[in-house]
């Protein structure tokens, strides 16, 4: 397998620890791309191959055995969970739904903190203020929700979990993102325990390399 991968997208992360915690990790080649900051409002040069094997040019973009290319974290997860059988980070019957609800919370926490992330790219004159207060009232939701819920993330290892812990490292990360933990304890401490497992530790963020 191959994987379009940089060290700074919540989205490659959520693939890498679920590649980790497979024991699939090994088995990946990692294809890393750089991207000029000019990335979050116009089309940029894309690390060759990448276009080609995915139109959209997302990250992560992983090409399976077959050569099949999933341009988008969740079927990249979906991929290596069938492929690790009967190893799995999703749950089977009535609590693959719970997971999925919890999953799509964190999700669209990531997608509002990347749109952020864009957002900032541009020059300051050219931000929209209104569209950073509409990103931010989402992350607050999500979090709210998420410490309402804390309590489904201590159970066996699964994706929505995965997700959970990779948008609070996001979190913490960007400077520019406010801290959640003073209005959300519950979340905050199962947030610190689990980034101490390995394959968090193993897949810290960093900024990706400019072009």
């Amino acid at each position: 397998m191959k994987l379009f991968w940089t060290p700074a997208s919540p989205f490659t992360r959520k693939v890498s620890v679920v590649a980790r915690e497979l024991g699939l990790w090994d088995r990946i080649e990692i294809l890393p791309t750089t991207w000029p900051h000019s990335w979050g409002y116009e089309t940029v040069g894309f690390t060759p191959g990448l276009a080609e094997a995915n139109p959209v040019a997302r990250i992560p973009t992983l090409i399976t055995h077959a050569g099949d290319a999933l341009g988008d974290s969740t079927l990249a997860c979906l991929y290596l969970n069938d492929l690790a059988s009967p190893q799995t980070v999703i749950p089977a019957g009535a609590d693959a739904w719970r997971m999925w609800s919890l999953y799509a919370i964190a999700d669209g926490l990531i997608e509002a903190q990347i749109a952020m992330r864009a957002e900032y790219l541009r020059d300051e004159h050219e931000r929209s203020s209104r569209f950073l207060g509409k990103q931010q009232d989402r992350i607050r939701r999500c979090f709210d929700a998420l410490e309402q819920r804390v309590d489904e993330l201590d159970r066996p290892l699964d994706l929505a979990q995965i997700t959970v812990g990779v948008a609070c490292g996001y979190q913490d990360w960007r400077e520019w993102l406010d801290p959640y933990q003073a209005e959300h304890p519950a979340l905050a401490s199962w947030s610190e325990r689990f980034a101490q497992r390995a394959s968090m530790i193993a897949t810290q963020p960093t900024e990706t390399p400019q072009r």
